[in-house]
């Protein structure tokens, strides 16, 4: 989708259900949780002695203790006007209207992002800072009274400070203000946000520092949203957030039946956790940085995570490998006709020569190695050598599986032989070094693996990474299969067997199909003109569009191939 065309009603749809769903959830859960603190407050505080006191201090021993009360003396002076009711129920038809209200897709990607970072950012601050209107609402009558009875039901006292109803107005009128240059259209947008504004304290719903707090958040939220580098950095804000105050009330809620001190530090810590990992997380994917995310996502060189990669990436390298197991299983299932439809990533994804015995493939991770069949076997066996280009940072490499299971495969195969008869044991010749070696098979030379590592976080646009660092990579792997840029002639006299060049991804093959589209533009056997269709010729199901994969960096890998 680009930026002047025209946006589908699907992604209105969307993005409405994704703006409006942060808020159902998060909004409610501090809401309840404010409301149960204030009310275990009061009926703990009215004897705050003894086995009282420590179970008050047990159920919440950490910050936040009570519930805030925001009133001023100039709160006293504000009237109930029972009428404004009425405004102050447009801010969710405003909310939701101004997801159809946007003409292009860059708009309606701000005002999302807009109202979601508000959302968690308030939603925090109500965590951590709970406060409670102070003031009681006058009897209402007439018609005015269902409002409010709808206004008891849906949103209780609490959830003050800031006023979501105040950035929510200015956010939705600075977004909406460039639709049309219509004096009477952005006079009246004018009215109805300053309407909805002034109702949060003539309903006697919020307090005048729950508007300044309200303005305050609009005004960091339109400076924030202009330097988001991406939507995956709103994601993983969401994810971080989210999690961070679903574990922490939901922990609060069981301590309360509990009483534990220790399970109070726990949940509270597990949450804290949850929350760091996945800003780190975020700010990966705001400053993108390759030599960063290689000692943040470390492996070792047969492509394992190492364990301080766990420590800091749990949550996400634990939804990495349980959607990949998923994905994998779900694939297995769609393969009925082949035992092995595992590995069948290998046959389904196009083997390309690119030298006189240099062959390239791009390869999800594969799956069931333990249980390689003959056939496949006989696959990777065909090659003296198989140079791995890892480009996961979220789960291990299939390098050290695949180097394992041909040394397995093959002992399998040999002790039937022997069991047969047909083998001498003299001859048997089983290398244990980094190199598979099974000499002992006349036509069969030694496999040697090689890997290198090449992280790229998941649907992180290519365009970001410094184009040297991409560079460096095809130089490797030219250094490895001893190959002449020029003449794609290998330098040296190789064994009567092939090398394999094996980029590998997760679930998908965007990270995969884009280096290997990249290599052979360094190569010179792709153009500028050409790779596009390429890459929908050969790799059909894979999602590499030109915001993933941009002429741009195009362009500069054939320059600096050029200039290698």
């Amino acid at each position: 989708m680009t930026s002047n065309s025209p946006i589908s009603m699907t992604s209105r749809w969307i993005s409405l259900a994704c703006a409006l769903g942060v808020f159902a959830l998060l909004y409610s859960l501090t809401n309840i949780y404010a409301q149960i603190l204030f009310y275990d407050t009061q009926f703990y505080g009215t004897q705050l002695y003894g086995t009282q006191l420590s179970k008050l201090s047990s159920i919440n021993p950490i910050w936040p203790k009570k519930v805030h009360i925001l009133a001023t003396p100039i709160d006293t002076a504000i009237p109930f006007v029972a009428l404004m009711i009425v405004p102050y129920s447009w801010s969710i038809m405003l909310f939701c209207a101004s997801f159809f209200m946007v003409k292009m897709p860059a708009q309606l990607s701000l005002l999302t992002r807009k109202l979601i970072l508000a959302t968690l950012f308030a939603c925090f601050i109500f965590y951590v800072f709970p406060a409670k209107f102070t003031f009681e609402r006058p009897t209402v009558l007439g018609w005015t009274h269902y409002g409010y009875q709808f206004l008891h039901i849906t949103d209780k006292p609490f959830n003050q400070f800031p006023s979501l109803h105040v950035t929510y107005a200015v956010l939705l009128g600075t977004s909406l203000w460039q639709l049309s240059k219509s004096a009477l259209y952005r006079l009246t947008l004018c009215c109805i946000c300053s309407l909805i504004i002034i109702s949060t304290v003539l309903t006697y719903q919020h307090h005048l520092l729950d508007i300044a707090g309200g303005l305050l958040l609009a005004a960091l939220i339109l400076v924030i949203t202009n330097k988001l580098q991406n939507n995956l950095v709103l994601k993983y804000l969401t994810v971080a957030i989210s999690g961070f105050l679903i574990l922490s009330i939901a922990g609060f809620m069981l301590n309360r039946s509990m009483t534990s001190i220790t399970f109070a530090g726990l949940y509270r810590l597990v949450a804290t956790y949850w929350m760091l990992s996945f800003f780190v997380l975020a700010w990966a994917y705001q400053y993108p940085n390759q030599p960063r995310d290689k000692r943040w996502f470390a492996k070792d060189e047969q492509g394992r995570l190492l364990l301080s990669t766990w420590l800091k990436f749990a949550p996400l390298l634990l939804g990495y490998r349980l959607m990949w197991y998923v994905g994998q299983r779900y694939q297995l299932t769609q393969h009925t006709k082949s035992d092995f439809g595992s590995l069948n990533h290998t046959d389904r994804c196009p083997t390309h020569k690119i030298a006189d015995s240099v062959y390239v493939v791009a390869t999800p991770k594969l799956f069931g190695l333990s249980k390689m069949s003959d056939e496949h076997y006989s696959y990777f066996s065909n090659f003296a050598m198989i140079i791995v280009i890892d480009s996961a940072v979220e789960t291990n490499s299939h390098s050290l599986s695949l180097k394992q299971a041909l040394h397995t495969h093959h002992i399998y195969a040999q002790a039937q032989k022997l069991d047969a008869g047909h083998l001498d044991v003299s001859n048997l010749d089983v290398n244990h070094d980094s190199s598979l070696s099974c000499d002992f098979h006349p036509s069969f030379a030694a496999v040697q693996m090689r890997y290198l590592y090449f992280p790229l976080l998941d649907l992180q646009s290519l365009g970001e990474i410094d184009t040297q660092h991409f560079i460096h990579l095809f130089k490797q792997i030219d250094t490895l299969t001893a190959l002449d840029i020029a003449t794609n002639i290998t330098k040296k006299k190789l064994p009567s067997k092939t090398i394999l060049i094996n980029f590998q991804c997760v679930m998908g093959l965007s990270r995969s199909v884009a280096l290997h589209a990249l290599y052979l533009i360094y190569r010179g056997q792709l153009t500028t003109d050409n790779y596009v269709t390429w890459i929908n010729e050969q790799y059909p199901k894979a999602h590499v569009n030109d915001d993933y994969l941009p002429k741009s960096l195009v362009d500069k890998v054939r320059v600096l191939a050029k200039n290698a």
